[in-house]
């Protein structure tokens, strides 16, 4: 091999490697979702715990990150028992035949992650309440810390978009999910 391709050869065999090596998968398990809602004219603040991830990601090129996102709607707490009854009912959320709510990514807006620093980006994907599907864009901020991604956003929706039906509910609810991402 001629001496001028060797080190040329061996830069792109090595730039190759790093690239392959960076993307991994990544999990999550104790994330939490919260939420604030207004049934009538009284806010309904609440959350949902055992938030769970599944995402391949390559700190270096956000746009190839594709994963799911699962909230466990049936951990439902609003802080009143019988509320909480009503919100996991068959007429509302539903939650003894959908306990579930997910998100899949489809799309990630481009960056990179750098240990200690806050990204910013976009997600798209399809959100699936109730049995019902819909594509959402939500806003997402994540950082890279020791190796683990903190991974946070905020987004609203229309729970009627979904056939979620709670008398006297709003048009629009706000959700917050944070959990963190670790490759072991």
């Amino acid at each position: 091999m001629n001496n001028y391709l060797r080190p040329l050869c061996a830069l792109v065999l090595a730039t190759t490697l790093a690239g392959a090596a960076q993307a991994a998968t990544y999990r999550a398990a104790d994330g939490t979702a919260t939420f604030n809602y207004r049934v009538t004219v009284v806010p309904v603040p609440g959350t949902m715990t055992g938030v769970t991830a599944n995402v391949t990601l390559d700190p270096q090129d956000l746009a190839a990150t594709r994963g799911t996102v699962t909230v466990p709607v049936s951990t439902l707490k609003t802080g009143i028992a019988l509320r909480d009854n009503h919100a996991k009912g068959a007429g509302a959320l539903g939650t003894a035949q959908f306990p579930n709510a997910t998100f899949e990514l489809t799309a990630l807006t481009g960056g990179k992650l750098t240990e200690g620093q806050t990204v910013a980006t976009t997600a798209t994907g399809r959100l699936t309440v109730k049995g019902t599907t819909k594509t959402i864009t939500a806003p997402i901020k994540a950082t890279l810390t020791g190796g683990k991604v903190n991974v946070s956003t905020q987004f609203k929706f229309n729970p009627y978009d979904f056939n979620v039906r709670y008398q006297g509910g709003a048009d629009t609810v706000t959700v917050d999910v944070t959990f963190v991402l670790s490759t072991s």
